[in-house]
């Protein structure tokens, strides 16, 4: 399996996951224009050739190039029911029969990558994270959660790579320009994860084999790509110290796709 985080923050989000001719599209929350040239230059691919496109929910930072991506492309496109209703009209699928319906904690397969949503909490209808597993590697991508969960925690269990919200540092969120409603909502349990809230959810997540956690959903407001991973780092080497061998943080970013990354647990 392979991915590439195209884009990842409040402004867009958009994961790009392929195994053998399997091709698909977690959220298109940036310009159609944009995906296909992140998608070029990090993956060699198309829009066209997308063999599905899945949603997390129904925010426009994760469907702002839906709908462009749905012209250029046939594949069907999975979601919960509660995303599909609340879709901005921008976002609107013009033939609904390429709708197709998911619902938390029941896995479905497209080609040989057999896919689990999970609910997660934040402030939209019905939103979900998934978990990516084929026969040799295992990828979730889990950001927009105002916590984590024990239930959610079972379901990330030994995975090889996560993409995993770290949002926001609370003393810059606390003290900066945001309206304090504003604030509130994102500190609140339908928000988004504080870079202390994902690193003492992955103690509790991480295995113990080689492992990549791409830090994801960064404030460019709130947040600094060097506190979050020090701060996350921090937490999890100080409570489970045999992580220091095994883990690796990486930086997912707005304005570029990171490296086309294969993973395997043949490679350990």
């Amino acid at each position: 399996m392979r991915f590439s985080v195209l884009a990842s923050g409040s402004n867009g989000n958009a994961v790009y996951i392929e195994d053998g001719e399997t091709k698909i599209l977690l959220d298109a929350g940036i310009s159609g224009k944009q995906l296909q040239t992140r998608l070029q230059f990090a993956c060699t691919q198309e829009i066209s050739n997308l063999t599905a496109i899945l949603v997390t929910h129904e925010h426009d930072d994760h469907v702002r190039g839906l709908a462009q991506v749905c012209k250029k492309s046939q594949a069907p496109i999975y979601m919960t029911e509660g995303t599909y209703a609340n879709l901005p009209d921008k976002a609107r699928l013009e033939d609904e029969s390429r709708f197709q319906v998911v619902r938390e904690e029941e896995s479905f397969t497209i080609g040989d990558i057999q896919i689990t949503p999970f609910a997660v909490s934040h402030d939209a209808e019905q939103p979900v994270a998934y978990r990516f597993d084929t026969p040799d590697a295992s990828l979730a991508v889990v950001t927009d959660l105002g916590y984590v969960s024990d239930r959610q925690k079972e379901l990330l269990q030994n995975c090889d790579a996560y993409v995993f919200e770290s949002n926001h540092d609370t003393d810059m969120l606390r003290a900066g320009r945001y309206p304090w409603h504003l604030k509130r909502r994102i500190l609140g349990d339908k928000g988004h994860l504080s870079n202390v809230d994902a690193g003492y959810a992955l103690i509790d997540i991480l295995p113990e084999s080689p492992v990549e956690v791409y830090l994801a959903h960064l404030s460019a407001d709130n947040n600094l790509p060097d506190l979050a991973e020090l701060t996350v780092e921090q937490i999890v080497i100080d409570a489970r110290p045999r992580l220091a061998e095994v883990l690796t943080l990486k930086r997912t970013s707005r304005q570029e796709a990171t490296t086309l990354t294969e993973i395997s647990r043949a490679r350990v």
